[in-house]
């Protein structure tokens, strides 16, 4: 059953059309996402290594694996790192989150291109891997955004945003038994779960919250995977069935779930320049 707040949830993701906080399907599976990694100054990326441990570490004993996409800044990146390649390897996926930590939908189109190009191209370069999803940060965008993304290939037409709004970014009040018991309020067909690295700290966090979290997320019979799968499930839950040559129809057949939920409102153009 999906929780109360699922149907604001819903109400939200009509009035912005152009993004993802969820897919819109009956199937026991949910998305785990994490936001700006990897921690510069690391020449070890020693802090976003505990988040993939801790992932690997309970995959070691998990009836079905888990695995998650990371959205990564470009300008976090140490020199020489091999993080990119370490994600691959555990079966992760690797996202674009642009070149900073900084709020795209402020910036003049010709700036936001930038961000979000350059980020792209260092990300292939180093993984030599296709990439399907951006998420803006502040989970803001705008309609110039929008349209760039659309006309990059690769890229899915939706901006990736989250079913809830992030917890862990609150310094003062995140602890990670707080975040796990606040995440788990999200537990439902289709959610998209975001969590965040970038510093020791909210590596350290995300690392102690996991495996509570991802343990009563497998109690309640849902699988964890990447963004892209959870929005390939809807293709396949959507599927026509085989055509029935012996004339009997089925009457428990699930109804097919609806298209991707409308993409989020856009905010307005941002300003000729950034506010002081």
């Amino acid at each position: 059953m999906a929780p109360p707040h699922h149907q604001l949830l819903t109400q939200v993701a009509r009035l912005f059309p152009d993004a993802l906080f969820y897919a819109p399907t009956q199937v026991p599976l949910v998305a785990l996402t994490i936001d700006d990694v990897p921690t510069p100054g690391e020449p070890d990326d020693a802090s976003t290594r505990l988040i993939l441990k801790a992932l690997d570490t309970y995959n070691r004993t998990a009836e079905h694996p888990v695995r998650a996409t990371f959205f990564v800044i470009t300008d976090h990146f140490n020199p020489g790192s091999t993080i990119l390649q370490e994600m691959l390897a555990g079966g992760h996926e690797i996202a674009n989150h642009g070149t900073t930590d900084t709020t795209p939908a402020i910036l003049q189109p010709a700036q936001f291109a930038r961000h979000f190009q350059e980020a792209h191209d260092r990300i292939t370069d180093l993984t030599q891997r296709p990439i399907r999803w951006y998420r803006p940060g502040r989970g803001l965008y705008n309609r110039a955004m929008v349209d760039h993304i659309r006309l990059t290939p690769g890229y899915e037409s939706l901006v990736a945003l989250a079913s809830m709004i992030p917890f862990d970014t609150m310094q003062r009040l995140s602890t990670p038994s707080l975040n796990t018991w606040y995440l788990a309020q999200f537990i439902f067909p289709g959610a998209i779960f975001v969590m965040h690295g970038g510093s020791m700290a909210r590596c350290v966090q995300t690392a102690e919250a996991l495996p509570g979290l991802l343990r009563l997320i497998d109690y309640q019979g849902y699988g964890v995977v990447t963004l892209s799968e959870l929005y390939d499930s809807l293709a396949a839950s959507t599927a026509s069935p085989a055509p029935d040559t012996t004339g009997a129809t089925d009457a428990t057949a699930e109804t097919p779930a609806g298209p991707p939920p409308p993409r989020p409102p856009l905010p307005p153009e941002p300003p000729s320049r950034p506010p002081a």
